[in-house]
């Protein structure tokens, strides 16, 4: 009965008997909701490392393709074919 009476006045007892403001539920709620934040940010935090390498690589390869391109056009003026696109 002194429970109900504290539950509806928005106090709570824990499980170590500690009276508290928050509903147990709620309280559990908000610790798993914490967990599952967590969690989130470690995966975003995983996805921007793998997104950061792509880029990378994908710069990286631009470069090559640009340096054969020119490699290419080289070829092309020293060899006098001027017609060769590029």
């Amino acid at each position: 009965m002194a429970k109900d009476i504290l539950g509806e006045a928005g106090l709570h007892f824990d499980e170590l008997n500690k009276l508290r403001v928050l509903d147990p539920e709620v309280t559990q709620q908000t610790i798993e909701l914490k967990e599952e934040c967590k969690d989130f940010v470690d995966k975003i935090g995983q996805f921007q490392k793998i997104v950061g390498g792509l880029i990378e690589l994908v710069d990286q390869l631009a470069k090559e393709a640009e340096n054969e391109k020119m490699k290419v056009r080289s070829a092309c003026l020293l060899s006098g074919d001027r017609d060769h696109p590029g």
